[in-house]
C-alpha cells in the first residue's frame, strides 16, 4: 500500500474499486435526493398520514378496548415527533425515518391495546 504523508497527515493514493453501499448509505442518499425535489410533498404525506390515519385508528382502538391512560399517552408521541420534526423542517433524511417509526409505533400500540387494559 502506498500513501502520501503531507502536513502530517497520511491519505491513501487509492480508492476501492467497487463500494458495497449498505441499506442505510443507500437510504440516508434516496432521503438526500428527496429532500431536494420533493420536501414539501414528505411534509405534507407525513404530516396527513398520521392525522387523519394512523392517530385516530390508534385512539378508536384504544378506546374501543378500555381507554387505557398509558396507551393514550403513547399514541399521542409518536403524533407529536412526526410533527415537530416536520415543523422544525428538518431534512427528509430525518423526517422520513420519524415517520415510518411513529407508523410502526402506532400499529405496535393497536395490537397493545387488545391486551391491555
Amino acid at each position: 500500500m502506498s500513501t502520501t504523508t503531507s502536513h502530517g497527515l497520511v491519505r491513501p493514493l487509492y480508492r476501492p474499486a467497487v463500494s458495497h453501499p449498505s441499506l442505510i448509505e443507500r437510504f440516508f442518499d434516496w432521503a438526500e435526493n428527496q429532500d431536494v425535489d420533493h420536501h414539501i410533498g414528505w411534509v405534507g404525506f407525513s404530516i396527513t398520514v398520521m392525522t387523519a390515519f394512523f392517530f385516530p385508528i390508534t385512539m378508536f382502538s384504544i378506546l374501543l378496548n378500555g381507554a387505557s391512560f398509558g396507551l393514550i399517552v403513547a399514541a399521542m408521541v409518536p403524533l407529536v415527533s412526526v410533527f415537530v420534526t416536520n415543523l422544525a423542517a428538518l431534512p427528509t433524511k430525518y423526517t422520513i425515518p420519524f415517520l415510518f417509526v411513529g407508523v410502526l409505533a402506532e400499529l405496535a400500540i393497536i395490537v397493545l391495546s387488545f391486551f391491555v387494559r
